[in-house]
């Protein structure tokens, strides 16, 4: 039998025998989500199950996964429950509860203000939870606080910024021109930045891994694999960089800046900048199949969006 390359809805189907004792009727991968291979796997008398799934370098981020929903639900985190796990399987693996719902960028648009309101609120108490699990005085992307992997936070900055200089220059869709703008205002802000705490945040609670029902009731928040230490605004700009260049209700993130008692001001927006040119490197690259397509027209919202953005940053 030919080895497999990445994971299937093979493996998922045969993971989730082999843990709920039952061969399930269905095996839907999920159409979001660049990092690893996720699949719905339904059965006909019982719920469904997801079954997560990294290729071979992802141990390291799924035993990450392991660790925080251990640290997390227990505080009162709102994630789904692990059922079962093998993260030194040679495709690393979770079987998680099914949370009901989809991703809030799939229903967004058809929610009312105050749906979008009490979803924020539910983001907002969630990235408060996580605010209180504590630091090492390090910055960046860590599962643990000690393995942040920066002494500031604009060298996390610069980093995203650098990944983004790079991944543009390689595609060729974009002029490199914005990312110089933009190194050029982190610059001029580096001694306020320097100044942020590492306060851990859940950084990927965007318009993808926040669940919501069909009746736009929040029910959770998934795929947590690691932390991010620094300005825990940096998830919300993330958010809002997505929905100005992709289309969507930016009052969702007003809201949840309410609710979190962040300020609105020229660093928030400067992280939205930093987030649109990220959005942009993401053109003409390959991750895992789920990657949006690039189009003239999204090319031209993005960076009409970053425009927009960076004249508030230098005004």
């Amino acid at each position: 039998m030919e080895k497999e390359t990445a994971p299937s809805a093979e493996l998922a189907a045969a993971i989730a025998e082999r843990v709920i004792g039952c061969a399930p009727v269905a095996v839907r991968r999920f159409t979001t989500g660049a990092q690893h291979y996720v699949f719905d796997v339904a059965f006909a008398d019982r719920p469904s199950v997801v079954a997560r799934i990294g290729g071979p370098s992802a141990h390291s981020l799924m035993a990450g996964a392991l660790h925080l929903s251990g640290l997390l639900k227990p505080r009162g985190a709102p994630l789904p429950a692990i059922l079962a796990e093998d993260v030194q399987a040679e495709f690393p693996w979770l079987l998680l509860e099914r949370l009901p719902g989809t991703d809030l960028g799939a229903c967004i648009d058809g929610l009312s203000d105050r749906q979008l309101d009490q979803i924020a609120a539910r983001v907002a108490h969630a990235q408060a939870i996580t605010a209180k699990t504590g630091s090492a005085g390090r910055y960046g992307y860590a599962a643990r606080p000690e393995q942040a992997p920066y002494a500031a936070w604009s060298h996390v900055l610069a980093a995203n910024l650098a990944r983004s200089r790079e991944r543009i220059a390689f595609a060729g869709l974009f002029d490199i021109g914005p990312v110089a703008r933009a190194e050029t205002a982190l610059a001029a802000l580096r001694d306020g930045i320097d100044q942020i705490a590492p306060t851990p945040f859940l950084h990927d609670t965007t318009t993808k891994n926040v669940i919501v029902t069909a009746e736009g009731v929040f029910s959770g928040i998934v795929d947590v694999d690691d932390l991010c230490f620094g300005d825990p605004r940096y998830a919300a700009a993330l958010t809002l960089a997505s929905l100005m260049g992709y289309g969507g209700p930016v009052g969702y993130v007003s809201a949840w800046s309410r609710h979190a008692g962040w300020p609105d001001d020229r660093l928030f927006r400067f992280y939205v900048a930093i987030f649109l040119l990220d959005l942009m490197s993401e053109h003409g690259h390959a991750f895992n199949g789920n990657e949006r397509a690039s189009t003239p027209e999204a090319r031209a919202s993005l960076l009409g969006a970053f425009e927009e953005t960076i004249k508030l940053v230098r005004s």
